[in-house]
């Protein structure tokens, strides 16, 4: 008791110099209430409890005593106790209060954009029935040196596998194709289309929002002119008509009745769907019957289409592989014997559309977790800080008994306070980073348009909430409360509590700085991927103007696809200002291949030798600017089709005739035997990043094989004109050739590079920004660190600079601090970001994942940061007055 009133006579001469300390009241209240609970454990009565407390304690204030009877008080209540006294506490402290709160929530803010990005793409269920049931089947052929992607099923093999597989509950037939629609006003547009068999809905369990689907008498040829269309279409060319059903469409110049009209939001296949599908459709519009007659329904030595099948319950795609492998043993010997080699391969219907970029969004959700574990370490420093300050409140506390476990119940209801606000404020800022993320959509991300804040992400961010609460909040929590009683006495409570906190934040900064070298490191790499990338040659003229033309069934000849191409390029190369008008059947960059099998003479061919080839009118390459080094282009006489020529690449030259002339040797496609007249420069036609392979250039006319499965090509136009007037001009020739026919896909070619960079583009520019936030970070809290640390010192470098001590000494002093946490996290972040960056192989173009000029980068980059956060605290520090800091110790 002696050392009870001892402490209480301490107490109320604190009191007399702190009027206001409601803190103080607050303790005693909580431990004026245990001593009555303990009491009446004893066997005490409430009266004599409460009466035997009250005397224990001494003259506490009556407004104390009426706060508390003697029944006890139930732990909600010592729950809102810790809330209003945290919210008196944080309320005071508003400038501490607003920066974590608004560190926290820029990191909860991104991490909760890019999650809502993650969901959208990955997580949220697609808009079909059970889509883990659905599966792509292929039949790849061990011949042909191709992914499985590429190859679709003959129609014969899919009919029969169809009927003997018993894996499948349903399975459906579809090819893409693309339809010019001539609206009420006689306007002509291209819109994407699939032909597909009765079951197709019914696989994907996926029905109009009204009308029907197609039935089994849809199927037969002569029955195929109805359609179902899309929402969208519904909505922009037919004005959302309730009255659509029956209404008619002309689709390449024939009659069609709408039947159906499929929910907002289906639009499937997309493009992004099948690697190998249609390059120009970027999702489907119209659905119509593919009425095959019996002899195509027989066809097997021609994969022209995609098989989509319903798993039946309780079968994995492991066991339907199992299967197909069989059948498709047996089915390959029914197959041409020149041809054979053909096998089946299931794919899960995600992994086809997602596979290519679940490596993206897993890096973009762990780059912004680092961005928020350095936020939670900014947090927790400002905590450990805002605890040095309540040494003597948590001191007195622990003086009068709060157990350690009280107070770090108060501290953690603190760091739970702030989080809960900053995820608030994060969400705001979700909202606006994800409008601003949706605006840098490459356009070849499934469903990212549909990212939103839905009931999956408010999940997401309340555990977000809860796990950044206690990342940033127990560690000061445990340090604060870590208490030594004797110290804290015998310096009459007015002294800082000693211990480690100082320690554990010059750990916590470097840990940030570790982590921001990783992901420093990392954005390097890729940024230097990106600028490799845009450096390539493409071997075309950016500028040049180009669109797609597909013909109608009407040109279903030769003759008369012949003709109508050279009356559009005769009529484009009159207009003024036109300098070089060509044609070619598959675009660079487009996604549209054109693959044959070639003899070269005078070469060891091997069976099944592939090459890319391009059937081109004779100013295609003058088009492009693309240039002929040796030889010569195509001439009237080629293009009459008297004789049969080819032009090859660099490429091509290089491998097929190595240090042998190329002029006048003898080739052969599928085109026939022809002469090589010529060796252009190397184009990038499939992908910026994938090195020219071989390639022959054709003359258009000599393009025979392309009839059956092509039906239009790509118009090439260099001038000087601007490219809208380029554009309404190419419009305009191709109406007045046929009104019914549209032209899709018109850019430039410098669209087209920087469309197939746009992915690229997307994750690096994002990377950059969550480098540029975690720096900011980073060095706020150097800075911070640093300027506190001046403060604590004030006294010390009173006395250096009083004994002598130079601003100079003195800076380097504080320098010396700064420097050796960037020296330790930075040799901590290398060691990872060499074991780290590895993962980021996939993702790289002309860098290795050790890049010597990266891992040199950023380290000075760093040193230029630090130093810089370093400046101001070392300055104030030499600005100190040695007579008052000497004074105020």
């Amino acid at each position: 008791m002696r050392l009870l009133h001892s402490l209480l006579r301490r107490l109320r001469s604190l009191r007399q110099r702190e009027p206001s300390n409601v803190a103080l009241q607050e303790e005693l209240q909580f431990h004026l209430q245990r001593q009555i609970e303990e009491n009446m454990n004893n066997g005490m009565s409430p009266e004599e409890a409460h009466a035997a407390a009250s005397a224990g304690f001494g003259s506490l204030p009556k407004t104390i005593e009426e706060c508390y009877d003697a029944r006890g008080v139930a732990w909600l209540d010592d729950l809102a106790q810790d809330v209003r006294y945290g919210l008196r506490t944080l309320r005071k402290h508003r400038s501490f209060t607003l920066v974590t709160v608004f560190t926290l929530a820029l990191g909860i803010g991104a991490c909760t954009a890019i999650f809502s990005l993650v969901n959208a793409v990955l997580i949220r269920s697609l808009p079909y029935g059970d889509p883990e049931r659905l599966v792509y089947v292929f039949t790849p052929n061990s011949v042909w040196k191709l992914p499985p992607e590429a190859f679709g099923p003959s129609p014969a093999d899919f009919f029969d596998f169809r009927r003997q597989a018993k894996s499948f509950a349903a399975a459906t037939f579809f090819n893409e194709t693309t339809y010019n629609l001539v609206d009420e006003k006689d306007r002509a547009e291209r819109v994407g289309a699939t032909k597909v068999d009765a079951d197709f809905f019914s696989t994907l369990e996926a029905a109009p929002e009204f009308g029907r689907g197609f039935d089994a008498g849809d199927e037969q040829p002569g029955n195929e002119r109805v359609a179902v269309i899309s929402h969208a279409l519904w909505q922009a060319m037919l004005g959302g008509r309730a009255d659509v059903l029956g209404s008619k469409l002309r689709l390449d110049g024939m009659a069609y009745q709408v039947i159906g009209v499929m929910p907002a939001g289906f639009g499937y296949p997309h493009k992004s769907d099948l690697a190998y599908a249609t390059g120009n459709v970027q999702t489907t519009d119209l659905w119509v019957p593919m009425a095959l007659t019996p002899q195509q329904k027989a066809e097997r030595d021609n994969p022209n289409g995609f098989a989509l099948a319903r798993l039946k319950p309780g079968v994995t795609v492991r066991e339907a592989q199992a299967e197909m492998s069989t059948i498709m043993s047996h089915l390959n010997l029914l197959h041409d014997p020149g041809s054979r080699g053909w096998s089946a391969f299931v794919m899960p219907f995600r992994d086809s559309s997602l596979g290519p970029v679940r490596p993206l969004m897993w890096l973009l959700m762990a780059s912004v977790a680092f961005v928020l574990l350095i936020a939670c370490g900014n947090a927790a420093n400002l905590l450990l800080a805002r605890a040095a300050s309540r040494t003597h409140e948590l001191g007195v506390r622990a003086t009068l008994g709060a157990k350690r476990t009280r107070l770090l119940r108060q501290m953690l209801t603190e760091s739970l306070m702030l989080s809960a606000v900053a995820g608030v404020v994060g969400v705001g800022l979700a909202w606006l980073f994800l409008h601003a993320l949706l605006k840098l959509n490459p356009g070849d991300i499934p469903r990212m348009e549909s990212a939103g804040l839905d009931l999956h992400v408010m999940v997401f961010v309340l555990v977000v909430t809860l796990l950044t609460s206690v990342l940033f909040g127990m560690l000061p929590s445990l340090s604060a409360t870590r208490i030594n009683l004797v110290e804290f006495l015998k310096s009459s409570g007015m002294r800082g509590i000693s211990g480690d906190k100082r320690r554990v934040r010059r750990w916590l900064a470097v840990a940030q700085i570790a982590l921001l070298v990783v992901l420093l490191t990392g954005t390097g790499l890729l940024l230097r991927s990106y600028v490799n990338v845009l450096s390539v040659s493409t071997g075309f003229a950016p500028a040049t103007v180009t669109a797609n033309v597909e013909l109608s069934p009407q040109y279903g000849n030769t003759h008369k696809r012949r003709a109508m191409f050279s009356s559009l390029v005769e009529r484009l190369k009159s207009v003024p200002g036109v300098q070089a008008v060509g044609v070619v059947n598959a675009l660079p960059l487009s996604d549209s291949e054109g693959l044959a099998t070639v003899s070269v003479e005078g070469y060891p061919n091997e069976k099944q030798q592939l090459v890319e080839v391009r059937g081109i009118t004779q100013d295609y390459l003058s088009a492009m600017q693309t240039p002929v080094l040796q030889g010569r282009d195509f001439s009237d006489q080629d293009a009459s089709g008297n004789r049969l020529v080819a032009i090859v690449n660099e490429a091509f030259a290089n491998k097929y005739f190595a240090n042998r002339d190329a002029i006048g040797r003898r080739i052969s496609t599928g085109a026939g035997e022809s002469a090589v007249v010529g060796v252009a420069k190397d184009v990038r036609y499939m992908s910026l990043e994938a090195a020219p392979g071989p390639l022959v250039y054709i003359p258009f006319s000599q393009v025979e094989w392309f009839e059956s499965s092509i039906v239009g090509a790509y118009v090439a136009v260099r001038s000087s004109l601007p490219e809208d007037t380029v554009v309404a001009e190419i419009r305009a020739a191709v109406r007045a050739i046929d009104p019914n026919l549209a032209i899709a896909d018109v850019h430039t070619m410098s669209d087209l590079v920087s469309h197939v960079t746009a992915r690229r583009r997307f994750q690096t520019t994002l990377l950059t920004i969550f480098s540029a936030t975690a720096m900011l970070l980073a060095m706020v809290g150097v800075y911070g660190l640093l300027a506190y640390s001046v403060k604590q010192r004030t006294g010390e470098i009173g006395i250096r600079v009083a004994l002598g001590s130079s601003k100079t000494g003195v800076v380097q002093l504080i320098l010396s601090e700064g420097l050796t946490l960037f020296g330790v996290g930075l040799l901590l972040g290398l060691a990872a970001a060499l074991l780290s960056t590895r993962l980021l192989t996939g993702f790289l173009y002309g860098v290795p994942p050790i890049d010597p000029f990266t891992f040199a980068l950023v380290p000075m980059l760093l040193l230029v940061a630090t130093l810089a956060a370093c400046l101001i605290p070392s300055f104030r520090a030499a600005a100190v007055d040695p007579m008052n800091a000497l004074r105020h110790e």
